[in-house]
């Protein structure tokens, strides 16, 4: 016999369930842009006890995720809906509880707003947020996102603190994320009738793979696959902040090397020259911040590199023609395929920036934004595709000018330059901080991202950059170190006092004595 006093939940369970199991049904049979919203809000409903716990560790994991929210115009990346939602839930908290205390760093935040500022009114001069993805008639306005919403992103990882005991647990959820960019290249692999996986999946690194499968009669494959490139990384990433350079070359424990070789192996399927570049940049910095320069392991290095390349030499034209590429950088034989696609690359860019710094002076005050007509989109391709205009002339009404300094200074002038070196100013301030007198059980890590920091800021000056896409890695090392030390730390009380008394004994001068 059934219990009365639960009849009325179940009947409850069945009047509300069933409507709105029938009413999801009748959106998803003829989907279209408020459907989508409809039923995006019915899952954040429905997820919002899990965020409200861990709406923290979420936008940890998510950061580096290459994840999209197809249901919302433009297909945004997966970290802006969660920043939103943890920045929001964070207030919320704050507003509830008079006593909660918040993470930050002033310095950076007063960077981080001039730079916010200095966008919204570039925005504001050249043509406003009109989003083709919303209706509008200009492309480019995603960049105004990336940027803004980076912003955001920082309030909301650097605010919360993460606990000491958890802190090797976020930075492996935070640096894995990276993971995640392999899955572009599978959903290609499987075929046509998995590639409804897109929706979810960033869908960037597939496309050098659909150009060499439409080309292939025409032109020599190289096999890249981009996605691999960022995964290897990841892992890579997650060997050095969890061992550092000293515990990956720890000889007792030899799995750690060959897992670390592993990862720079599969990360060169993706023929990215600039990430050999970037990983040797950031190995040879933590190298030196470790102090392992002043022990034995600074010639095992130097012999181990010589004998490597000495290795490399006679071998690198037996490699995969991705790899070689890889390799191209290295004064290294390989496939003269492979040497001209690389040389091809490089003049490519060189041109494009020997065009672009006479219109520098131009927009050094006022940027020339990032909205371009679709107008000059339909004419720039045109014009290509008639052979009237050379491909680089695309990129540059696009405003991707593969080049960090030049993606700021055009796009946001002096200003812009100027805020964007302050802040970089400043989250190097951090990062030293907090690495030179952070907790002890977290000096690897902050080791890591002070050296990743530094790399990645002589990567994006030197080698590549861009800045919509470069600032949110900027931004995502500066919080996570804010978050993970509770702030910025300070030099010790003892180190003040022993400097200052250093300081005395070097002022004072004592007399001639007679």
């Amino acid at each position: 016999m059934n219990n009365p006093s639960i009849l009325p939940r179940r009947l409850l369970i069945f009047v509300i369930l069933v409507p709105l199991a029938a009413f999801l049904g009748y959106l998803l049979a003829d989907p279209d842009f408020g459907s989508f919203i409809l039923i995006g809000g019915f899952v954040c409903l429905l997820l919002s006890p899990i965020f409200l716990r861990w709406h923290h560790l979420i936008l940890v994991a998510s950061w580096n995720l290459w994840m999209v929210i197809f249901f919302l115009p433009g297909g945004p990346p997966f970290w802006m809906l969660t920043a939103l939602i943890s920045l929001g839930i964070t207030l919320l908290h704050k507003i509830l509880d008079k006593q909660k205390r918040l993470c930050g760093v002033p310095s950076v935040t007063w960077s981080l707003i001039v730079l916010g500022l200095v966008v919204l009114f570039t925005m504001k001069v050249t043509g406003g947020l009109a989003l083709r993805s919303m209706g509008g008639t200009v492309y480019g306005g995603r960049k105004y996102f990336y940027v803004l919403l980076a912003i955001v992103g920082y309030f909301a990882l650097s605010t919360q603190p993460i606990p000491l005991q958890k802190a090797k647990g976020y930075a492996s959820a935070f640096l894995l994320g990276g993971l995640s960019s392999v899955m572009s290249n599978l959903i290609y692999f499987m075929g046509p009738g998995m590639w409804v996986l897109y929706n979810l999946f960033s869908v960037d690194f597939a496309v050098g793979q659909a150009v060499e499968d439409f080309n292939a009669p025409y032109e020599q494959k190289l096999g890249r696959l981009a996605g691999m490139g960022p995964a290897g990384l990841a892992v890579f990433f997650l060997m050095l902040a969890r061992y550092g350079v000293g515990g990956v070359l720890d000889w007792t424990k030899p799995w750690r090397i060959v897992i670390l070789a592993g990862a720079i192996g599969v990360s060169s399927l993706g023929g990215f020259r600039s990430l050999i570049i970037l990983a040797a940049a950031i190995v040879a910095i933590q190298f030196f911040l470790e102090g392992l320069h002043r022990t034995r392991l600074l010639p095992i290095m130097i012999l181990t590199g010589t004998v490597l390349l000495a290795v490399a030499f006679p071998m690198a034209k037996k490699m995969p023609l991705a790899v070689q590429r890889c390799l191209s950088v290295l004064p290294v034989e390989v496939d003269p395929a492979v040497r001209a696609d690389a040389k091809n690359s490089t003049d490519w860019r060189l041109q494009m920036w020997e065009v672009l710094l006479p219109e520098v002076p131009q927009y050094l005050w006022v940027g020339k934004g990032c909205a371009v007509s679709a107008t000059d989109y339909y004419l720039a391709i045109e014009s290509f595709r008639r052979g009237l205009s050379l491909d680089y002339e695309f990129f540059i009404v696009a405003g991707d000018y593969h080049n960090g300094p030049l993606s700021v200074l055009i796009p946001f002038g002096l200003p812009g330059a100027l805020a964007f070196a302050w802040f970089l100013i400043m989250g190097g301030r951090v990062l030293h901080r907090n690495y030179r007198y952070g907790d002890p059980g977290l000096k690897t890590i902050n080791t890591f991202l002070y050296a990743c920091f530094l790399a990645r800021v002589f990567f994006y000056l030197v080698v590549f950059g861009g800045f919509h896409g470069d600032i949110v890695n900027f931004i995502g090392l500066v919080g996570f170190s804010v978050s993970l030390n509770r702030g910025m730390r300070r030099v010790p009380e003892p180190l003040k006092q022993e400097a200052a008394t250093s300081d005395k004994l070097i002022r004072f001068k004592p007399s001639r004595a007679f």
